[in-house]
């Protein structure tokens, strides 16, 4: 009787090593997908040199739609100032976004009644 409580209590406890064993490998391979899934995430928000906006490149934009109106290029100016107005935007810059709206109302509508 007493070598089969033996036997029993041994079973147990390799099912609780092989338990426990189990659980640690599934944490691992949790944790190497999260810290996959994390990097891919980070990776993907990097901006590249092609894509940064700045305020240097939004003012560019502005200064050629400028230079689009006086050409008489309506047109181009708008798509310009468009450009800027959205760049403008992801910078949080809201002072040059009413600027550029007010330039865009003025493209859109021409000469004042008289």
């Amino acid at each position: 009787m007493l070598m089969l409580n033996n036997i029993l209590t041994n079973k147990k406890k390799l099912i609780y090593i092989l338990i426990a064993i189990l659980l640690v490998i599934a944490i691992a391979i949790g944790v190497v997908f999260a810290l996959k899934a994390i990097n891919n995430n980070t990776s993907n928000k990097t901006p590249d040199a092609t894509t940064t906006i700045t305020k240097a490149t939004a003012d560019t934009l502005k200064t050629q739609a400028i230079e689009a109106l006086k050409n008489n290029d309506n047109t181009k100016a708008k798509t310009l100032l468009t450009q800027a107005k959205q760049q403008y935007e992801d910078l949080g810059d809201t002072n040059n976004v009413i600027d550029t709206d007010a330039q865009l109302y003025m493209i859109e509508h021409p000469g004042t009644p008289k």
